[in-house]
């Protein structure tokens, strides 16, 4: 079968095969899905490296990361070369337009990665991200009044915009658009420090624990994301789980009434406005905030 986006005609091959067993999702009802997103999802993405995460076998049968793009390419799908942290540079691609999210998704890139720096200056993020990952026996409401602390922390103290969206799985992501000012090891130091100060302030709620042995049943504020090649799940992807759960933009007052963090499903998404859809706008300067928290 074929599907068409701007003006381009993406062959899915093998589209019933079956990539979700539980409800028998297939890799045209992934297409299919990622067609009807891409005018919410790739405002948010584009212009960034991809990494893709590819499942040829179904979930099932395990996936794995592939970062470099194959030799052999549509023309619709664009490239950037980026430097790796060891040697040499990876050719990665670029989701810019529909044609290219439905062709990953023939490629059987469930879930595309997305770095947090775009690729005119890779090396200086424009966003910032707080993974909020909770033990396992703790219910989404601690969650919740997590993130809603963390929100009010960035934005009444520290003069910053942040948005959450669901992870897909069982946290949630609380992220920051930022002016293009620091390198890499300047915002993941800062982010550090945000989220020590704020497990000073609620040490039964948060840990900055890296061990999970040694978190003490409290969530875990996960800054490590925020890294030079780093990549994080992309706003509306799909996520390996039965189900097919995404991972969803929310606005506050949604996240309020969240049942699970993989409450929202490729069968049951439905969204006319996207909830991130002024975060290119949002942008604040780190600068005022890093004074503010030299201060506590």
């Amino acid at each position: 079968m074929k599907l068409r986006a701007g003006g381009h005609s993406i062959e899915i091959t093998h589209a019933d095969k079956v990539l979700f067993p539980k409800g028998k999702i297939t890799k045209e009802e992934l297409a299919r899905y990622y067609a009807k997103v891409a005018r919410l999802m790739i405002p948010l993405i584009k212009d960034r490296p991809i990494s893709m995460k590819r499942y040829p076998k179904g979930i099932k049968q395990g996936g794995f990361f592939q970062k470099n793009a194959p030799e052999t390419l549509p023309s619709f799908v664009k490239t950037t070369s980026v430097s790796r942290k060891e040697k040499g540079a990876a050719r990665m691609i670029l989701c810019n337009n529909v044609a290219t999210l439905i062709w990953l998704a023939n490629q059987n890139c469930i879930a595309p990665h997305i770095w947090l720096s775009r690729i005119d200056k890779p090396d200086i993020p424009d966003r910032l991200i707080f993974d909020l990952d909770p033990p396992a026996r703790k219910g989404i409401s601690a969650v919740i009044e997590g993130a809603l602390i963390l929100r009010q922390f960035l934005e009444k103290e520290l003069k910053l915009k942040a948005f959450v969206n669901t992870t897909g799985s069982r946290g949630v992501h609380v992220m920051v658009p930022i002016k293009r000012e620091y390198g890499f090891k300047e915002v993941r130091a800062f982010a550090k420090a945000a989220a020590e100060e704020l497990t000073s302030r609620h040490p039964k709620l948060f840990t900055h624990e890296v061990r999970k042995n040694k978190r003490g049943g409290k969530i875990y504020l996960d800054i490590m994301r925020n890294g030079y090649g780093q990549t994080v799940v992309a706003p509306f992807a799909v996520r390996p789980k039965e189900g097919a759960p995404i991972a969803l933009p929310l606005s506050w007052s949604q996240l309020k009434k969240l049942s699970s963090a993989d409450a929202f499903t490729l069968r049951s998404f439905s969204m006319r406005t996207n909830p991130w859809a002024g975060m290119n706008r949002a942008v604040h300067s780190l600068k005022p905030a890093l004074k503010n928290l030299h201060k506590m």
